[in-house]
């Protein structure tokens, strides 16, 4: 019987990246998560769902119904800046659009939104 994955395990790979050993996580939130020895930036992780479904062309659960998402990947390679904000603020502004607020705090929100894209140019 295998134990379930409740804390996380950390290995050391035998393969190399830029002449560095890649270490790999599997985490108590359910995900793998790559990163370069002796790097503290530069992490790539994904859901293990996610990797499981892509992996099989099947969602979890195998209701074929369901929608199939797209491979989501996080690099986290610098930290959040003024310059460089963790999310784009044009993706925001995409989801604020289709967020079905209503029309009054929609129109403010996208404001805010647009002065500060406007702000960063």
């Amino acid at each position: 019987m295998a134990t379930k994955l409740e804390k996380d395990i950390t290995r050391e790979s035998t393969l190399k990246s830029d002449d560095k050993e890649i270490m790999v996580t599997l985490t108590s939130d359910q995900k793998v998560s790559m990163k370069l020895k002796g790097k503290r930036s530069g992490a790539v992780s994904i859901a293990i769902d996610e990797l499981y479904s892509q992996l099989t062309g099947n969602p979890i659960g195998g209701d074929e119904n369901k929608e199939k998402k797209v491979l989501s990947i996080t690099k986290s390679d610098h930290k959040p800046t003024k310059r460089n904000p963790m999310i784009l603020l044009s993706d925001l502004r995409s989801q604020n659009a289709i967020s079905g607020l209503d029309y009054g705090t929609l129109a403010k929100f996208d404001g805010i939104i647009k002065n500060l894209m406007d702000n960063l140019k």
